[in-house]
């Protein structure tokens, strides 16, 4: 536990902000408590710093305050504290998981012992703001039911079942610490301004689909939303490649790398505009320079210093001909037992994926695979959920329909999936056309958001050569036109 608390304040200035918050508030949805009472006083304190500053304290900041008010025991086991190494990401959550173990092994005896009390001389217990007298093995059986539900509920502090009219003051104490929770709210961001703004991300526990005709940039923007979670937000990911093979991600994810603003100066000297080109590193053309900065990029991708989250690329099984949402998940919970820093899963494509159980149409089919999808956004990691995106292909009538209204889809427009209006929380569209693909822009748009504002239709920009979608305010086709098609000369948003 030691580990714990000194991994939720900063020592020196090497403890990354960002990270020790993440860490604070992980360990605030645990539930966890310390059993030295100083730590428990720290820990107190520092999610009062938190909620007023929206930051994480340093160590000397809490030393001062414990000085004030002469509380020097708990001083003193700050410095204690202090010389803990401290983790972040996977490495925490880790830890983080195994006391959550020892917890679940405390409560398990102690409900057993209690429903013994119960069977035996009875007990007196608060439901809400009731006393209520059980006793007799009926009772006790019916107590260890309902308190099972802490036991087996995932370490992230999620209840799967309770009785709302007796939750209250649960409830305010889930909104009073969301309400002073700087993160609250926050899914994984795709990097794209608008729609981050109007959406806040996949959350957990929600399916998003993204739907486009083939070449509408589907593949792409999920490869984009996965390196921005590696690179710029520092969260894992899993996508799972149906499509693709891993070498040909793998040589994407590099080459939008090399368009990261860190680089601009190096690129400079290089004489390289922007990035390299995807294919020149997939032919393996580079030139000389365009070797040297290939390799740059190759070690700063690698390197652990920059704690960028991990990038994890799934293809089918090839021994598998019917790979499926269940062979999908069994994938995602075993990566995430080695990584619990994974926040996101894509499916490239829902189309690919084949059902549980057989079909007579291939609506039926994909209406399941939806299905699915949504459970395991829900259900992941026993009830901890998940952001699930689900890609969808859009027919040739579709893209048809689109063209002739400016590039408007409508939910119809995913054929052969119902299920996907029903079942997504959230459901976007990607549209491009030859006018657009000169302009060197997509135009993005929302046909569903269940729990915000659908965003207004927007045009993002897109540097070919790197395939890599970036943020744009503004822009329209005509405009690329009039500045002589250098849309892909504005300077990246991020």
């Amino acid at each position: 536990m030691k580990t714990l608390l000194r991994s939720c304040f900063r020592v020196d200035a090497s403890d990354d902000k960002e990270l020790f918050l993440r860490n604070s508030q992980a360990l605030s949805e645990s539930g966890l408590s310390f059993d030295v009472s100083e730590d428990q006083i720290i820990w107190g304190w520092v999610q009062e710093f938190v909620s007023e500053y929206r930051h994480i304290p340093d160590a000397g900041t809490i030393k001062s305050h414990f000085e004030v008010t002469n509380q020097f025991h708990v001083v003193d086991r700050v410095e204690l504290l202090s010389v803990e190494r401290a983790r972040t990401q996977g490495n925490f959550l880790k830890l983080m998981d195994a006391r959550m173990a020892d917890r679940r092994m405390r409560l398990t005896t102690e409900i057993l012992k209690q429903a013994g009390n119960i069977a035996t001389s009875g007990v007196t217990i608060k439901e809400g703001r009731k006393e209520v007298h059980l006793r007799g093995p009926i009772h006790a059986l019916r107590y260890v039911m309902d308190q099972a539900h802490d036991v087996v509920a995932p370490s992230k502090g999620m209840k799967l079942s309770g009785n709302v009219s007796t939750d209250g003051d649960a409830f305010t104490s889930r909104y009073e610490r969301v309400k002073n929770d700087p993160l609250a709210g926050l899914g994984q961001f795709s990097g794209i301004q608008q729609m981050d703004v109007a959406l806040k991300g996949a959350k957990r526990k929600e399916l998003w689909t993204h739907a486009a005709f083939t070449g509408g940039l589907k593949s792409t923007l999920a490869i984009n939303w996965h390196y921005n979670q590696a690179v710029f937000y520092r969260h894992s990911s899993i996508l799972f490649s149906l499509e693709m093979p891993y070498e040909q991600v793998c040589n994407i994810l590099y080459a939008l790398h090399t368009a990261h603003p860190k680089f601009e100066e190096t690129r400079k000297t290089l004489g390289i505009k922007k990035s390299l080109a995807y294919d020149k590193i997939r032919d393996g053309e580079l030139s000389d320079a365009g070797e040297k900065f290939l390799g740059i990029v190759v070690d700063d991708m690698n390197n652990p210093e920059n704690k960028y989250g991990g990038l994890y690329i799934e293809v089918a099984d090839p021994d598998k001909s019917d790979f499926h949402m269940g062979d999908l998940r069994s994938k995602a919970e075993l990566l995430f037992s080695k990584d619990p820093s994974i926040r996101l899963i894509t499916i490239d494509h829902a189309g690919l994926l084949q059902s549980r159980h057989r079909h007579n149409s291939t609506t039926e089919r994909l209406n399941e695979v939806i299905r699915d999808g949504k459970r395991m956004a829900m259900s992941f990691n026993r009830g901890m959920g998940i952001a699930v995106i689900a890609l969808f292909q859009i027919s040739r009538e579709g893209f048809k329909s689109a063209a002739k209204t400016g590039g408007k889809y409508e939910l119809h427009h995913l054929s052969y999936a119902n299920e996907a209006e029903r079942s997504s929380d959230i459901v976007t569209a990607s549209y491009v056309d030859e006018e657009l693909r000169e302009s060197n822009l997509v135009l993005m748009q929302c046909l569903k958001a269940r729990d915000h504002k659908p965003f207004t239709s927007f045009y993002a920009g897109v540097l070919w050569k790197c395939r890599r979608i970036y943020t744009t305010h503004d822009v329209t086709p005509d405009a690329a036109r009039a500045a002589g098609k250098k849309i892909d000369e504005i300077d990246l948003e991020l």
